[in-house]
């Protein structure tokens, strides 16, 4: 199979048009990745096979002792019911430095546990609220957001005089301007200006 140096050097011998040759590369590198892939699988089965006579080979030595002493296999468990060996239950009952304390300082106890505070709990800190990384960039986010918003109301403004203006310059059925018209929206205009400023 050619590598995809081999066919470059083979490639520039022929002079081929540059159509074939990037096709012919094309093709060299495909199959490059194909062989690539097929390598990596078969190592990984190769991997799969040697663990599983691993394996085998270490269930066929004996069985594994389990590395806690607290647990047992189901097999000894039902050898100790055959016996009639039960294990014992946990006890319920207080040790007996905690009862002696119980005992001696009753009063304190209840008291402190209506107050909802333990022996020596300290009363807790409230924790500060994290600071946010995009407090600046939110800020002029809102800042910029304010001034479109303030743009977009003037622009419409703006188009609702103008279409306000053309509808009072149209003429009457006469031919003659309506000034009366006109003068309201000029009128509005102007106390718009004097409230801006």
């Amino acid at each position: 199979m050619w590598t995809t140096v081999g066919l470059i050097h083979k490639l520039k011998r022929r002079k081929k048009d540059s159509q074939s040759v990037l096709l012919i590369l094309r093709r060299a590198l495909i199959v490059e990745k194909v062989q690539k892939i097929k390598a990596d699988l078969i190592h990984k089965a190769k991997v799969k096979k040697s663990y599983a006579k691993l394996k085998a080979q270490e269930l066929s030595a004996g069985p594994v002792k389990p590395s806690y002493p607290a647990q047992s296999t189901k097999a000894e468990r039902d050898g100790n019911e055959d016996k009639g060996v039960q294990p014992e239950p946990a006890s319920l009952d207080l040790h007996p430095d905690r009862q002696a304390m119980l005992d001696s300082h009753p009063a304190e106890l209840n008291a402190s546990r209506q107050q909802g505070e333990g022996l020596d709990m300290e009363p807790r800190r409230k924790r500060r609220p994290k600071p946010s990384p995009f407090i600046k960039e939110v800020k002029m986010a809102e800042e910029r957001n304010k001034e479109l918003e303030a743009m977009r109301k003037l622009r419409e403004i703006r188009e609702k005089d103008r279409q306000a203006m053309i509808r009072a310059r149209r003429p009457d059925q006469f031919g003659k301007r309506r000034l009366g018209r006109e003068s309201k929206v000029l009128l509005n205009r102007v106390k718009r200006m004097v409230g801006a400023t």
